[in-house]
């Protein structure tokens, strides 16, 4: 019997590639998909190419309504509570393509694993090729993921088991659903698995910019123009929401190893950042994620 993955789609104004999206959700092979879906508010067409959509294929999708203007985190969220149990989930944004073994791939490697997240083709809005992500530079952990997210929401595929770790404690205000899993899932004693096979074309735009020089060029623009808080702002919010989570002891001598970045002394700070094994996934990353430990500390 084909394993049933129950994908979960949030959207907002998506008319434009959404279509395409959906056709390629279709032509997945190997696999019982369902579709679980949320419009956050859209003034185009959305709803209409989803009902279009249900049309087409009676009882394979559902709606989920109300619940007022949520964001993306808090709207995929909220799928992922409401969806019900199914051997594996999915989470899909709106104007990707998928390929057709995407998930047949990703509940392969779920065999010996929780979470699984990939590698992107990248492309421009009109799918011309344009390179594939780069793989981490060390293997994602819980400690690492405190320091960035590595774990694309639109490449997840999970267990049940990893579903309930993500909604055992709520999602920070201003959380972002695909960081807060991998954290669950890797605090909580779970696997995640970065896998190489990149399973979807993903447009490539000024918003989201992934891999490539141009690229890392300006995501560390961005970073070293935000600062610290770049780094801090949405540790602190983790170290506040994660305890909540049925974590591993050494999940939590982790974060009670974090505690010590609120050190007066730069020193101090950086031996905590080292007793927590915080580090970045990207060699310019974690240069700058010394420099910001350096120069300030946690509030």
């Amino acid at each position: 019997m084909a394993a049933r993955v129950q994908v979960l789609l949030a959207c907002y104004n998506g008319a434009a590639h959404l279509a395409e999206q959906l056709e390629s959700l279709a032509a997945q092979r190997g696999v019982a998909w369902s579709l679980r879906w949320r419009d956050d508010g859209s003034t185009d067409a959305t709803v209409a190419i989803l009902e279009e959509f249900a049309a087409r294929h009676p009882g394979r999708v559902v709606r989920v309504e109300g619940g007022g203007r949520l964001g993306a985190g808090g709207s995929f969220m909220r799928l992922l509570a409401e969806a019900p149990p199914a051997d594996f989930h999915a989470f899909m944004d709106q104007d990707d393509v998928w390929l057709p073994e995407k998930l047949a791939h990703g509940v392969g490697v779920l065999r010996d694993a929780d979470l699984v997240c990939t590698r992107l083709r990248l492309v421009t809005p009109d799918l011309t090729p344009i390179d594939v992500s780069a793989m981490p530079s060390r293997p994602p952990a819980f400690a690492t993921l405190l320091a960035h997210n590595v774990a694309a929401g639109c490449t997840m595929v999970m267990t049940e088991r990893a579903r309930r770790w993500a909604l055992a404690a709520p999602m920070p205000d201003g959380g972002l659903h695909d960081w807060w899993c991998a954290l669950a899932v890797t605090g909580c004693g779970g696997r995640l698995v970065f896998d190489a096979e990149a399973g979807l074309l993903y447009r490539q735009h000024a918003g989201n910019l992934v891999g490539g020089g141009a690229a890392l060029r300006e995501r560390a623009r961005r970073m070293i123009g935000r600062g610290p808080s770049s780094f801090y702002a949405p540790l602190v919010r983790h170290m506040a929401a994660l305890p909540a989570l049925p974590l591993t002891d050494a999940a939590r001598a982790t974060l009670e190893a974090a505690a010590g970045l609120r050190a007066p002394s730069p020193l101090w700070r950086l031996a905590a950042l080292r007793r927590a094994g915080i580090a970045h996934h990207a060699p310019l990353g974690d240069a700058l994620l010394r420099l910001w430990v350096m120069l300030a500390r946690m509030r």
